[in-house]
């Protein structure tokens, strides 16, 4: 009976999906992109998923942007990149004099001072990212005979400091403040640790952080040319091209909108997508299944519709290890070095390369990207070694005393079975990558239990540290990804993105050293030394870096692919001439 449930869930899946395609005009100037999941919200700071940094691609703007194609930072609302003074702590900025909002007011300094507030406050849900702005934003200065200019005051010298401002979306002030509750929050209050909350302070905030401002779409607005005008949870998001956009004559290919909308249609099952590209129903997707692509490229139909390719990227997955438990809801499996690269042994990423991504991987060995130029090539593979695994957990006194097949230890006076929880957001791929792990370290006497759940879950239990092994992964970019939200211990302590619970006194002094180096090699000595650190403390079982696979339609001109995310800019999409008088598909 589940079966049969199953077969015919399926069988209304594709009947549902062959009616929207039967529906689907290609003269149409409007993009259907593929996204595989619902984003985590759109809250302009709250949120932090690879699916709201997308759709923000094309609804929010920042002061400067990484350009797909150089891979060096350009002005976006700013004039130019910023002028710094000669010891590195001061950037002084001017705003663009045509950037409107959508009530027709001007964007000024006061903006981005607002701006900068709410993205370091501690009143801010935003603890897994805010210490890579709170540690770098001193202050801002502003200037009141020139409402466009301001200067951003930095703590030290910092490699993050020109482009700080690169993911930082900038928000309207009387939109979101227009009583100026927020007037009399100064930089010195946010930033003192005996920070002290107003009545009024904690109730705009209480406001701001509400569930509202990250999901109805009417709040969820921005400088971009596009803005949210519905969201239809687990099956689509459409972007409204908006009218009369301060940015419609502008040249930069980031400010173009082509497009009259962009509909986020939300597919994660495999065969869903490959049957929608099989029948033209998408425009765009990088996240399109290797086999299901491989398959596609052998058909002329496809490949008389659509570019594709698969091109390197800068992401990477990991089986990230709980370093730090409480002891009580989870046991300490996972605190002993040995126990953490018995794992690395026994995690068959090869085997997880060739099977679920047909090759079209690389390994990958560190928390840096094998293109970067400060890449640690010294560090080697760890290799699947069955043998050596079991060596590793005997010296560390994992050993089956009850002839169960599963090893067990005395820790702080309980005996535990080394049998614990794999965590996962549900998807086919990550089901597949579990249950590889399952088998093969079952085969060194450690139970692994699958645990698949979705993504509000997940994110949730990994920020509250609860989970004893999960399965990750971390989108990358050619810019510097500085290491504290990830590696420093704050970022532990805070509930932030040290998921695992890594690092020490010289690890977050080697973050602070590579964050304030100037100087390139003292800069490349540092990261070369945290990469080092990780390696051997063994925090995740790096695995690998996929492919980017993407498929765009052939109806677009100006669809350019890029190895930066997400690999191409849909609003730069437009319609080819030759199809603007078809005739809707039958």
């Amino acid at each position: 009976m589940i079966m049969y449930n199953k077969i015919l869930t399926f069988i209304i899946s594709l009947v549902l999906l062959s009616s929207c395609v039967e529906n689907r005009d290609l003269s149409k100037n409007t993009v259907v992109a593929h996204i595989l999941s619902n984003p985590d919200g759109l809250h302009p700071y709250n949120d932090n998923s690879v699916m709201r940094s997308f759709i923000f691609e094309h609804t929010q703007k920042t002061l400067v942007k990484l350009d797909l194609k150089t891979l060096e930072y350009i002005p976006s609302l700013a004039k130019s990149l910023p002028e710094i003074s000669e010891d590195g702590l001061l950037y002084h900025y001017e705003l663009r004099d045509d950037v409107r909002w959508d009530d027709g007011s001007e964007l000024t300094a006061k903006d981005i001072e607002f701006t900068v507030k709410l993205q370091i406050c501690p009143l801010t849900d935003n603890a897994n990212v805010r210490g890579n702005y709170s540690s770098v934003i001193k202050d801002i200065i502003l200037y009141p005979e020139n409402p466009k200019k301001f200067t951003m005051v930095a703590f030290g010298k910092n490699v993050t400091n020109p482009s700080i401002f690169s993911e930082v979306y900038v928000q309207q002030k009387s939109h979101w403040d227009p009583e100026g509750v927020l007037n009399d929050l100064t930089f010195k209050e946010i930033h003192s640790p005996n920070f002290k909350e107003k009545k009024e302070w904690s109730d705009w905030f209480n406001a701001f952080n509400h569930g509202d401002n990250r999901y109805q779409p009417e709040r969820l607005v921005g400088l971009g040319p596009y803005q949210i005008s519905d969201w239809e949870t687990g099956s689509y998001i459409i972007a409204k091209k908006k009218e009369n956009w301060w940015g419609d004559n502008d040249t930069l290919i980031y400010n173009q909108n082509y497009p009259e909308e962009i509909i986020f249609k939300i597919i994660a099952d495999e065969s869903s997508v490959f049957l929608s590209l099989k029948s033209q129903g998408l425009d765009a997707t990088n996240r399109v299944g290797t086999s299901k692509l491989f398959k596609l490229q052998k058909h002329d139909y496809f490949n008389d519709n659509y570019h594709s390719a698969f091109l390197d990227q800068y992401s990477y997955y990991y089986a990230g290890l709980n370093m730090r438990p409480d002891g009580i809801k989870r046991k300490e499996f996972f605190t002993d070095v040995k126990v953490r690269r018995a794992m690395a042994h026994l995690v068959p990423v090869d085997e997880i390369i060739e099977v679920l991504l047909h090759g079209q991987g690389s390994r990958q060995v560190a928390q840096l990207s094998n293109l970067k130029k400060n890449y640690n090539d010294t560090l080697k593979l760890i290799e699947l070694d069955v043998d050596k695994a079991m060596q590793l957990l005997d010296e560390a006194g994992w050993v089956d005393t009850d002839n169960d097949n599963v090893r067990d230890k005395m820790v702080n006076g309980e005996k535990l079975q080394l049998s614990f929880e794999l965590s996962y957001m549900s998807s086919a791929a990550s089901k597949e990558t579990a249950l590889m792990i399952k088998e093969s370290m079952w085969r060194a006497g450690v139970e692994v239990k699958p645990n698949p759940m979705d993504f509000s879950l997940f994110y949730k239990n990994a920020q509250e540290h609860d989970f004893d092994m999960m399965l990750g992964g971390w989108g990358g970019s050619a810019s510097y990804s500085n290491p504290y939200q990830l590696w420093h211990t704050s970022s532990w302590a805070n509930k932030g993105s040290n998921f695992c619970g890594f690092g020490d006194a010289f690890s977050d002094s080697l973050i602070d050293v590579a964050n304030a180096a100037i100087d390139p090699e003292e800069h490349r000595d540092a990261i070369w030394q945290l990469q080092a650190k990780i390696y051997e403390d063994q925090p995740y079982v790096f695995m690998y870096s996929p492919k980017r696979k993407i498929a765009i339609h052939k109806r677009f001109e100006n669809a350019d692919m890029y190895f930066e995310k997400p690999g191409f800019v849909l609003h730069n999409f437009l319609l080819k001439d030759s199809y603007k008088n078809q005739t809707p598909m039958p």
